[in-house]
């Protein structure tokens, strides 16, 4: 098939677009041409992955520059990024690795969010990220703090004091309703506006609500 002048720098033009917007889509916050390992290599090579690793990266930035820290604690910020680093990295033992990358990003974001001063959280409109909110269940329950990731798909972490719980997006016919499966079980949250139906691994179903930490 023989293909005219015109046709072939259309063809041309395309393909480079589609180039372009791959390797848009997919930017992490680091160098992809100075990639080292194979989870670095599979964050530069999916849009999700990527997506997590500039919000962690501007959460950290952003934790880096909040007022009121003294030399030690940014010396401890730093160092415990640079070990959160490793640990990631590490995800490639896994025998589901994209899982524990995402799911190191996720927690690592919820623990970054976590340590914002209060007001820097609250202005924080406009980022892939929201939380931490309180998650307040009955009787003696664990308190639960829920930080939201909006990628595609979007992702919730639940915080409780010892574990953390990363959830994916699941079909829903009202509310946000996100599921998880652990070696103890299957976890559920499920919100509509300040409620929410909570269930971690092994436990049951609770009504709880959902809203602004202390």
């Amino acid at each position: 098939m023989r293909f005219s002048a015109h046709a072939a720098a259309r063809l041309g033009l395309l393909v480079a677009l589609c180039a372009a917007r791959q390797a848009l889509a997919a930017a992490p916050s680091f160098d992809c041409s100075r990639a080292e390992g194979a989870v670095q290599q599979a964050v530069c090579q999916d849009d999700m992955l990527a997506a997590l690793d500039r919000e962690n990266a501007r959460l950290y930035t952003l934790a880096r520059k909040a007022s009121g820290q003294n030399t030690q604690q940014r010396k401890t910020l730093a160092a415990t990024q640079r070990g959160w680093i490793k640990g990631r990295d590490d995800c490639w033992k896994s025998t589901d690795a994209k899982a524990c990358t995402r799911d190191a990003y996720v927690v690592r974001i919820a623990e970054l969010r976590a340590a914002l001063p209060p007001a820097t959280r609250r202005n924080d409109r406009g980022s892939l990220s929201i939380g931490p909110l309180a998650v307040r269940c009955p009787g003696d329950a664990p308190a639960l703090n829920a930080t939201f990731v909006n990628v595609e798909p979007a992702l919730v972490d639940l915080a409780g004091p010892d574990r953390h719980h990363v959830l994916g997006i699941a079909m829903s016919g009202s509310g946000a309703r996100y599921t998880g499966r652990f070696d103890q079980g299957e976890a559920l949250f499920w919100q509509k506006g300040p409620e929410a139906i909570v269930q971690l691994p092994g436990g049951p179903e609770q009504n709880c609500r959902v809203g602004p930490l202390p």
